[in-house]
């Protein structure tokens, strides 16, 4: 799909460990111009997730992340959405388009350029429940410089603190080691304030009807960090020059977040 040599330039600015990897990336910042260069876009889908936040964030970027996630700023038929983003990311081919009660989910397939040719999957998922925002949302420059494409764009998202509240609730209410790391790295951010962050993290848990107290967040984490799956779950996704210890980076997340909930 992409000249080899456009692929190559582009590992100069994200070192992952494949060219596969590094070859998404490059169609990841593609759609996301494309996306935030669409006015109806642009003012109805808020960038959220681990993508929005290594993207936005967190640079240079330490770890790859596949998906983009988008929320739904207000309740309204996602029909027009879905349809716009068929358009904008024409590019990618037709996606499956899978449509649950709180979330839609367009899938696009890809083969890779780079030989043996694999079949690269673009998950594009959009939150049709949380319609709220605890900070005000902000808007954020984002742009490419490539051979392939080149591109810029005004991200509608959220603030850090915000980001990182409902990085707390995910690494509560899954089992992916990556959220640990988002949470760690994010902490080396002078600009996190963790007060906020608590603050958004219960907003959102009470939103669930859950209110997890500091116990069973430490029992849920303890559980966790004897889980090999979740422990080795970064393992292909970050920069090869990142030194990462996930117990190392839980006693930093208990002591500067877990504990103040």
């Amino acid at each position: 799909m992409i000249p080899e040599l456009a692929i190559t330039e582009w590992r100069n600015t994200v070192s992952w460990n494949s060219f596969e990897q590094v070859e998404q990336d490059l169609i990841i910042c593609r759609a996301i111009v494309a996306i935030y260069n669409d006015e109806l876009l642009a003012s109805r889908l808020a960038f959220r997730g681990g993508t929005a936040l290594h993207k936005l964030y967190l640079k240079p970027q330490p770890r790859y992340s596949e998906d983009v996630d988008v929320v739904q700023v207000i309740s309204e038929p996602i029909k027009p959405i879905i349809d716009r983003l068929r358009d904008v990311l024409s590019f990618l081919g037709e996606p499956i388009i899978k449509q649950k009660r709180n979330n839609n989910t367009l899938i696009f397939r890809v083969n890779s350029t780079v030989l043996p040719v694999i079949s690269m999957r673009l998950k594009i998922e959009i939150n049709c429940r949380e319609h709220f925002n605890v900070l005000g949302f902000e808007t954020v420059d984002f742009s490419i410089k490539n051979q392939w494409f080149s591109g810029e764009c005004k991200i509608l998202t959220y603030k850090l603190d915000e980001l990182i509240g409902t990085k707390v609730r995910a690494l509560y209410e899954r089992r992916k080691g990556r959220d640990l790391y988002d949470l760690y790295k994010a902490l080396q951010n002078n600009g996190l304030n963790t007060e906020n962050v608590i603050v958004c993290f219960k907003k959102y848990m009470s939103k669930e009807r859950k209110n997890p107290t500091r116990e069973l967040y430490l029992s849920n984490m303890n559980d966790k960090m004897t889980n090999e799956e979740f422990l080795g779950d970064t393992q292909q996704l970050l920069d090869p020059n990142e030194f990462y210890n996930p117990h190392i980076a839980y006693e930093m997340v208990k002591e500067k977040l877990i504990n103040k909930i």
